[in-house]
């Protein structure tokens, strides 16, 4: 429990992957700071809530899930989508679908590219994966399923706190058919997804093992004494005293101090949302919520990013919706990260700015996945009052930008040539149920996700790292320092200055223990000799 009356070295804002990768990490450097991390949701430890058996229906929990919603898309037939992020100790991590996914290693390097920090190279971050992970490797020999999957021992951690499983080797027929029926087409099998190439056809390891989920909140597990954790606490806003984060103000009045840092990890749609109520963000959208204006900065809140996907199925069952997640019991299924050609020489794809071209260009990096794309829109999120009990308002940017709706035609065109292949003969079964477009056509194609299209969950982009304020629209340094204000960082999937190919909880993991080195080195945390005291 935290004592309202004491003083914290570091107060750590948000439980999810960065948010605890980072308290976990401050609180265990040689110097024992005192960490507090505050948690708006609970502590989460209903069994119920980890078994892997859930996986695909944990979202549904309303304890766990903010159960935010879009404002309506005008390019898709003016819906209101899920915008789902996880409540609670374990954050997103509490709620998705497991599937762990490091990254493309090229896209890791753009990042280093982009802010000029070598620890963003891939070499670094596959040395932090290691250290996180704990490998537990399933598949049985001369069973086939190797041909899916099959990497060296040492292509994972084994010792780190997130547990991870390769998928049983009990998987149902139409998984390994659909991969063959892939491959078939063109696709290769990736077998060994650690190396940081992912186009391809896969089966990607779960974070869990014997059943049981494994989320952020495992890294708290044997935490130090000098480390508080605080749940059912949501933050109002930061208080900042001439320019200088202090500490936090919870709704119900109470006030928290720290005398080093402010560390925001509430995730790309709560960050800005607590920056914005501290008066840190677009001017005029807080004047006119009559919010003081600390320090003015219009890109708070703005280039949200996410992938969106629709499910099109093609089933022999007369209730294609039993097949929406098949897998393994434990979880899982076919996943495949792929490149569009089509999209790469399109016109639309030539009018994207030069460094988008280029990333999108590098051998490791995916157009697409079946099922999600990743887009070029950039949307925002806004207060509607300053009140955290009232849902902000999300604007997505889906299907907007043109190159958006060229990988929406191309990919779906490339799905719909593989379920035509003589390959997939139950595609083609008189009895098959089809939810698909009605044609190839670019307008059958395009209505059929505007009618269908729903959010991936990998929100990010809405607090952008980046070198300067003024010049590149950046929220944070590259060390996550908040411009505009001293002892004050965000770091969460909000500040990644471009979507991710893949699947993004990795990231946020990867982003909270980059955060950790760079404090517990500018601080001084680690130092052999005797800490001088912290408070």
């Amino acid at each position: 429990m935290a004592d309202q009356e004491k003083l914290y070295d570091f107060i750590v804002v948000g439980a999810g992957a960065s948010g605890c990768a980072i308290a976990s990490d401050l609180a265990g450097s040689s110097c024992l700071p005192r960490v507090l991390l505050v948690e708006a949701g609970g502590a989460n430890i209903d069994a119920e809530h980890r078994d892997l058996n859930n996986t695909f229906t944990a979202y549904t929990n309303k304890s766990l899930n903010w159960g935010y919603k879009s404002a309506p898309l005008a390019h898709a037939n003016d819906r209101e989508i899920c915008m789902d992020t996880g409540k609670g100790l374990g954050g997103s991590t509490a709620i998705n679908f497991t599937s762990w996914v490091r990254g493309p290693r090229d896209e890791w390097d753009e990042i280093a590219k982009v802010t000029g920090d070598d620890c963003w190279r891939w070499e670094n971050v596959e040395s932090r994966f290691r250290r996180l992970e704990n490998y537990h490797h399933l598949i049985e020999p001369e069973t086939g399923a190797e041909r899916y999957c099959s990497h060296p021992p040492d292509a994972y951690g084994t010792s780190g706190p997130l547990h991870l499983t390769s998928q049983t080797t009990n998987w149902k027929t139409d998984l390994t058919q659909t991969a063959d029926v892939w491959e078939a087409c063109g696709h290769p099998l990736i077998t060994d997804m650690s190396t940081g190439n992912y186009v391809g056809l896969l089966f990607s390891p779960l974070t869990g093992h014997q059943g049981v989920r494994s989320t952020a909140a495992d890294l708290l597990h044997g935490a130090p004494p000098n480390l508080d954790v605080v749940t059912e606490s949501t933050v109002q806003r930061v208080i900042i005293i001439n320019r200088k984060a202090i500490g936090v103000e919870l709704t119900n009045a109470r006030t928290l101090k720290c005398v080093k840092e402010v560390i925001l990890a509430a995730g790309a749609l709560g960050t800005p949302q607590i920056l914005m109520r501290s008066g840190v963000g677009p001017e005029q959208h807080l004047n006119d919520l009559g919010i003081p204006v600390v320090h003015a900065n219009n890109s708070i809140g703005k280039n949200l990013r996410d992938h969106c996907h629709v499910q099109m199925h093609f089933s022999v069952d007369n209730d294609p919706t039993t097949h929406l997640f098949d897998g393994p019991p434990t979880g899982g299924s076919a996943m495949g990260f792929l490149r569009s050609n089509a999209a790469l020489t399109s016109a639309e794809f030539q009018s994207l700015p030069k460094s988008e071209r280029e990333r999108l260009s590098l051998p490791t990096v995916p157009t697409f996945e079946v099922h999600h794309f990743t887009p070029a829109g950039l949307g925002e999120i806004r207060l509607r009052t300053p009140d955290p009990a009232t849902p902000p308002i999300i604007c997505p940017k889906f299907l907007e930008h043109e190159w958006d709706k060229r990988i929406v035609i191309e990919s779906t065109r490339e799905c719909l040539r593989v379920m035509g292949h003589a390959a997939a003969s139950k595609s083609r079964d008189p009895k098959t149920v089809h939810i698909c477009p009605r044609s190839d056509s670019e307008e059958d194609i395009l209505e059929f996700w505007r009618e269908n299209l729903t959010s991936t969950w990998h929100m990010n982009g809405t607090c952008r790292i980046g070198r300067t304020q003024e010049e590149e629209g950046a929220c944070v340094d590259t060390d996550f320092r908040v411009y505009g204000v001293h002892n004050l960082r965000v770091a969460d999937l909000s500040v990644l200055p471009f979507l991710p190919s893949v699947h993004t909880q990795s990231y946020a993991y990867q982003i909270g223990m980059i955060a950790a080195e760079k404090i517990v080195h500018q601080h001084g945390l680690n130092r052999s000799v005797t800490c001088t005291a912290l408070l």
